[in-house]
Protein backbone atom coordinates (compact mmCIF):
# COMPACT_ATOMS: atom_id res chain seq x y z
CA UNK A 1 0.00 0.00 0.00
CA UNK A 2 1.54 3.39 -1.32
CA UNK A 3 1.75 5.57 1.67
CA UNK A 4 2.14 9.88 1.02
CA UNK A 5 3.59 12.78 2.77
CA UNK A 6 3.57 16.19 2.30
CA UNK A 7 5.99 18.19 0.23
CA UNK A 8 7.36 21.68 1.71
CA UNK A 9 4.65 23.22 -0.29
CA UNK A 10 2.27 21.23 1.14
CA UNK A 11 3.53 22.36 4.64
CA UNK A 12 3.37 26.10 3.82
CA UNK A 13 -0.40 26.25 2.73
CA UNK A 14 -2.19 29.22 4.57
CA UNK A 15 -5.12 30.33 3.53
CA UNK A 16 -8.23 29.23 2.73
CA UNK A 17 -9.58 25.82 1.85
CA UNK A 18 -6.31 24.19 0.78
CA UNK A 19 -4.97 25.89 4.74
CA UNK A 20 -7.68 23.44 5.90
CA UNK A 21 -6.93 20.68 4.04
CA UNK A 22 -3.42 20.77 5.05
CA UNK A 23 -4.18 20.78 8.47
CA UNK A 24 -6.97 17.81 8.08
CA UNK A 25 -3.82 15.95 6.32
CA UNK A 26 -1.40 17.11 9.33
CA UNK A 27 -3.62 15.43 11.41
CA UNK A 28 -3.11 11.80 9.89
CA UNK A 29 0.86 11.66 10.96
CA UNK A 30 3.98 12.33 8.67
CA UNK A 31 2.75 9.60 6.14
CA UNK A 32 -0.61 8.74 4.82
CA UNK A 33 -2.70 6.56 2.14
CA UNK A 34 -4.86 7.85 0.07
CA UNK A 35 -7.62 6.55 1.20
CA UNK A 36 -7.36 8.00 4.91
CA UNK A 37 -6.59 11.28 3.30
CA UNK A 38 -9.96 10.87 1.14
CA UNK A 39 -11.43 10.55 4.52
CA UNK A 40 -10.31 13.40 6.35
CA UNK A 41 -11.11 15.50 3.16
CA UNK A 42 -14.85 14.06 2.85
CA UNK A 43 -15.42 15.25 6.64
CA UNK A 44 -14.41 18.49 5.35
CA UNK A 45 -16.07 18.46 2.79
CA UNK A 46 -19.39 17.80 4.84
CA UNK A 47 -18.68 20.33 7.08
CA UNK A 48 -18.24 23.08 4.22
CA UNK A 49 -14.59 23.86 5.13
CA UNK A 50 -13.43 22.30 1.21
CA UNK A 51 -14.55 24.52 -0.94
CA UNK A 52 -16.44 23.63 -4.25
CA UNK A 53 -14.13 20.49 -5.17
CA UNK A 54 -14.82 16.96 -3.96
CA UNK A 55 -12.07 15.03 -2.23
CA UNK A 56 -10.64 13.53 -5.14
CA UNK A 57 -10.47 16.37 -7.31
CA UNK A 58 -8.53 18.16 -4.31
CA UNK A 59 -6.55 15.36 -3.64
CA UNK A 60 -5.92 15.25 -7.70
CA UNK A 61 -5.13 18.96 -7.69
CA UNK A 62 -2.89 18.33 -4.30
CA UNK A 63 -0.75 15.07 -5.79
CA UNK A 64 -0.87 15.91 -9.46
CA UNK A 65 -1.16 19.40 -10.58
CA UNK A 66 0.11 21.09 -7.80
CA UNK A 67 -1.43 24.71 -7.28
CA UNK A 68 -2.97 26.25 -10.55
CA UNK A 69 -0.62 28.77 -11.66
CA UNK A 70 2.33 28.07 -9.52
CA UNK A 71 2.21 24.04 -10.30
CA UNK A 72 3.39 23.04 -6.73
CA UNK A 73 2.97 19.40 -5.88
CA UNK A 74 1.89 19.75 -2.38
CA UNK A 75 1.63 15.71 -1.80
CA UNK A 76 4.33 13.23 -3.08
CA UNK A 77 4.86 9.14 -2.39
CA UNK A 78 6.97 8.94 0.74
CA UNK A 79 10.19 6.89 0.43
CA UNK A 80 9.92 3.39 1.76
Amino acid sequence: MATYRLTQAGKELNHGYRRNARLALEKLGPTFTKEEALEKLATLHAAGQLGKGTPKSFWHRFASLGAHAKRKVFIELAPH
